[in-house]
C-alpha cells in the first residue's frame, strides 16, 4: 500500500510479516519450549528415579541435574516472557544433556537412542538456519567422541557407531528441509495475508488510505502506541463544486482530479502524516503530534496549492478549489470526536464562501 512507505509505515508495519502471522509462530516455538521443559524434564526425573536401585550415581546426576536446569529455564521464561533467548538457552541445556549422556552411555549403553528427538527439538526453537548450525554442531562432536573412545566413558560397537551417525545425520537433513519450506510457506501466507489486508485498506483509485484503514485498523494503532500520534491534529477536506467537474467534463477527467489531490497530498505533507480519501471527494489528514495551531496553517498551505495548480492538463483555465475543516485529538478516545469536529468545521468553510481554512 503506498501511502504506508511514508512515515506511517515505520509505526502500523514495523515488521516484513504481518503482526498474526509473527504471533502464530511465536506461539508455536512457546508451546515446544515449554514441551521439552515440562515433557521431558518429567521423562527424566521417571528415569533418575528407576535408576536409584541400579547405584549408577553419574547417570541420576546427568538425569537430575538436567530436569532441574530445564525446569529453571522454564521459570525464567515465564518471568522475563523474552522467548528468543529462552530457545537459545535451552537449545544449548538440551545439547549439553545429549552430549554428556552419549558421553556417560545411558543405561547398559542405550543413550544414543534419546539424541534422536535433538534435531526436531532444535529446529522447532532456533528455526531452519540456527537449528542447522547448532545440529550439524553436535553431529560433529558426537562422531568425534564416538570414534575417539578415550573421550567418553561408554562402549558402543562400531557398526552402532556408523549407523548412529548416519541415521542422525539423515534426520537432521530431513527436519531442516521440513523446517526451511515451513518456514517459506509461512512467509509466504503471512505476505499474502498482509497484501490483502493492503488492498483492503487501500483506495484503489488514489493508492491513499481508505475510509475502513481509517475506521478499523486505526484505533488498535492508537491505542497500543499512542506517543506516536497525540497530539494528532484531524483535517478533513473536500473539493468544491466537484459535481460539477464530473457533469461538465465526464467522470475520466474527474477522476484525474482525485489522482492529482492525491499526488499533492503527498508532496505537500510530512513523511509521518497520512492522507485518505475518506469519501467520493472527501480527504481526511492526519498529522500526529502537531498542535490545532500548526494544522490550520497547514490546511491553509494546502489550500493555496490547490487553487494555484492546473490540474485537468486539458483544460487550463479551469479552477479547482477545496475547503478545510480543522480539529485536534488529544488522546486516542478522543479521535472519533476530532473527526466529527473536523467535518463540522469543512462545512462552515463551505458555508462561509468555499477555498477556506476552518479551524
Amino acid at each position: 500500500m503506498q501511502f504506508l512507505c511514508r512515515g506511517f509505515c515505520a509505526v502500523l508495519h514495523p515488521q516484513p510479516l504481518n503482526n498474526k502471522a509473527a504471533s502464530i509462530d511465536q506461539v508455536r516455538r512457546r508451546y515446544i519450549l515449554l514441551f521439552v521443559s515440562y515433557i521431558t524434564s518429567g521423562i527424566m526425573l521417571v528415569l533418575a528415579i528407576q535408576h536409584l536401585w541400579h547405584h549408577d550415581t553419574l547417570l541420576q546426576l546427568i538425569l537430575f541435574v538436567s530436569a532441574f536446569i530445564f525446569l529453571l529455564n522454564a521459570a525464567w521464561f515465564h518471568a522475563r516472557q523474552q522467548l528468543e533467548l529462552a530457545c537459545w538457552i535451552q537449545s544449548i541445556l538440551v545439547s549439553i544433556f545429549v552430549l554428556g549422556l552419549v558421553a556417560q552411555g545411558g543405561y547398559h549403553d542405550t543413550a544414543l537412542y534419546w539424541a534422536f528427538p535433538f534435531p526436531p527439538i532444535i529446529f522447532g526453537l532456533l528455526g531452519s538456519r540456527h537449528g542447522l548450525l547448532v545440529s550439524l554442531l553436535v553431529v560433529l562432536l558426537l562422531a568425534v567422541m564416538l570414534y575417539w573412545p578415550d573421550l567418553i566413558l561408554a562402549q558402543y560397537r562400531f557398526e552402532e557407531k556408523f549407523r548412529f551417525i548416519a541415521s542422525l545425520l539423515t534426520l537432521t537433513a530431513v527436519s531442516w528441509i521440513n523446517e526451511h519450506f515451513r518456514e517459506r510457506s509461512h512467509q509466504s501466507m503471512a505476505l499474502l495475508q498482509r497484501s490483502k489486508e493492503n488492498d483492503a485498506n487501500t483506495d484503489a483509485l488514489t493508492q491513499l488510505a481508505n475510509r475502513r484503514f481509517v475506521d478499523e485498523a486505526l484505533p488498535e494503532h492508537f491505542l497500543q502506541q499512542p506517543e506516536h500520534f497525540f497530539p494528532l491534529a484531524v483535517i478533513m477536506a473536500d473539493l468544491d463544486h466537484f459535481k460539477h467537474i464530473n457533469d461538465s467534463f465526464g467522470h475520466a477527467q474527474g477522476d484525474v482530479v482525485l489522482q492529482q489531490i492525491a499526488l499533492l497530498f503527498r508532496h505537500k505533507l510530512r513523511t509521518q502524516d497520512l492522507a485518505c480519501r475518506y469519501g467520493g471527494e472527501e480527504f481526511l489528514l492526519l498529522l500526529p503530534r502537531t498542535s490545532l495551531a500548526d494544522a490550520c496553517k497547514v490546511a491553509d498551505k494546502v489550500r493555496a496549492a490547490i487553487a494555484q495548480q492546473r490540474l485537468l492538463a486539458e483544460h487550463p483555465d479551469l479552477v479547482i478549489t477545496c475547503s478545510f475543516g480543522v480539529a485536534e485529538a488529544l488522546e486516542a478516545n478522543q479521535f472519533i470526536v476530532a473527526v466529527q469536529t473536523a467535518d463540522h468545521k469543512l462545512y462552515q468553510a463551505k458555508a462561509n464562501g468555499r477555498n477556506l481554512v476552518s479551524g
